[in-house]
């Protein structure tokens, strides 16, 4: 269990069910075409250093994201777990900034910089998974926060990651599954001038299997 991929992997997959739409992130989307001739890696060729999200890597069939290819987002480069031959098709969202991210808001934002959602891995626990102590089954909670400044929006946000995390609980490569365990009371943010709201929807990752080295 990596909680750095976990929630990159979760960042990614919500950036993808648009539960934001790009207008409101700040985000295009863009496709690049061509064919791979043995390559290893690709840059995005729309601003790779502003590379928000991975929507699709197609070369004959879809890849799979952790397991066909990983993403630097910082240089916008895809690297191949094998070298890829072929025609492509890869589409992706850049754009200079996002309103979803795998931390929390500073408290210094204006207004105009919501709505916004937050993820992040609150706790985990871990036991003993057989005889020997060799292997240990691991569970993770997850929270992700919506922020806002219309509650009827921040039900609807809410309403739609639901919905994608149950019609995905197994869909993921990093962790094997998620279930939804519970949603936070609608609260005034704090530290936020009582103009935002905010509504916390949890998940738990289940049954990650970790072997000692």
């Amino acid at each position: 269990m990596n909680i750095s991929q976990t929630k990159q992997e979760l960042i990614n997959f919500l950036r993808n069910q648009d539960v934001l739409t790009t207008t409101v992130r700040g985000v295009t989307t863009f496709e690049d075409t061509g064919t791979f001739d043995a390559d290893e890696t690709h840059t995005v060729a729309n601003s790779p250093t502003n590379l928000k999200n991975i929507r699709s890597v197609t070369r004959g069939t879809v890849l799979v994201y952790g397991k066909d290819y990983t993403i630097n987002f910082v240089t916008g480069v895809i690297s191949f777990t094998s070298a890829q031959t072929g025609a492509y098709t890869i589409s992706y969202d850049s754009g200079s900034r996002d309103s979803i991210y795998p931390d929390f808001p500073r408290d210094d934002l204006d207004i105009s910089s919501y709505p916004r959602i937050a993820i992040d891995v609150i706790n985990g626990s871990s036991d003993v998974f057989g005889i020997g102590g060799s292997q240990f089954i691991s569970n993770f909670s997850v929270t992700i926060v919506v922020y806002d400044d219309n509650q009827n929006d921040i039900e609807s946000y809410i309403d739609l990651i639901r919905t994608d995390i149950i019609n995905n609980s197994q869909g993921f490569y990093y962790f094997k599954f998620i279930k939804l365990t519970g949603t936070g009371p609608m609260i005034s943010s704090p530290d936020r001038s009582n103009e935002i709201m905010q509504r916390n929807i949890d998940a738990q990752i289940m049954f990650e299997v970790e072997t000692a080295a």
